[in-house]
């Protein structure tokens, strides 16, 4: 596909209440939260919602394959705050069908701003990937809200969009900025069975792990919770 055939889109969410992208590995008993979501959540995401518009056959079809290895970039929220929760859990022991009750921590997030995830897409497929786009209701649980505010096509600011630690520029400073670990598709040539396995079967992991950097830094820090603030990553000198 040439180049001049693909058009950046950028769709900007409001993010009214708490909300908890969980950080991959991190243990469920304590789990800690994203300041957004990673690639691989958008791209699932992307998946979930296609299906609900436009059906199976289509977004495998006709998305898929855009959606696998679609150039992504996550600019977070001006200011996400992290604080930890404690919830009760229940699990039903599957001998005995009892219920017991633990505590677990759970980390949220809260956020001041808009976050924006920006697509490069076929210019031939941007009003199907701008409807997907705007459908969108949750990032991370479905007990939480997002509003897609806008939609428009403009190019990523690069500098203050999450970028994988390898691709992190070495005449930088990293101590300031939020790191973690995120998860992402393992390459662009993945199959929609890989993602979509049949009842049954068995495939390889679809997802791998790296180290991203976030273009936040924290300015406040009160008990376990912490306020991170977006600053671009050009914006720190040596």
């Amino acid at each position: 596909m040439e180049m001049s055939s693909l058009t950046w889109l950028s769709a900007s969410y409001h993010l009214p209440a708490t909300y908890s992208c969980r950080v991959p590995m991190s243990s469920i008993a304590s789990a800690r939260a994203l300041p957004a979501p990673g690639p691989a959540t958008v791209r699932l995401a992307l998946i979930r919602t296609g299906i609900e518009a436009f059906g199976v056959e289509y977004v495998q079809s006709d998305l898929f394959p855009h959606i696998r290895a679609m150039p992504i970039h996550i600019r977070p929220p001006e200011r996400v705050a992290l604080t930890s929760h404690v919830l009760r859990a229940y699990k039903v022991e599957e001998k005995t069908q009892e219920t017991n009750e633990a505590p677990i921590t759970r980390e949220v997030a809260h956020a001041e701003g808009l976050m924006t995830i920006y697509l490069q897409v076929p210019a031939s497929s941007r009003d199907p990937f701008s409807q997907v786009l705007s459908m969108i209701g949750y990032w991370g649980q479905a007990s939480s809200l997002a509003w897609c505010t806008s939609i428009e096509s403009s190019m990523p600011a690069t500098e203050e969009c999450v970028t994988p630690l390898r691709l992190f520029k070495s005449h930088l400073p990293l101590r300031p900025f939020f790191s973690c670990i995120l998860s992402e598709f393992r390459d662009p040539n993945i199959t929609w069975n890989d993602v979509m396995p049949l009842i049954g079967g068995r495939s390889p992991n679809p997802l791998h792990l790296d180290v991203y950097v976030w273009p936040l830094i924290e300015k406040a820090q009160h008990g376990s919770g912490k306020l991170l603030v977006r600053q671009a990553f050009s914006a720190v000198q040596e």
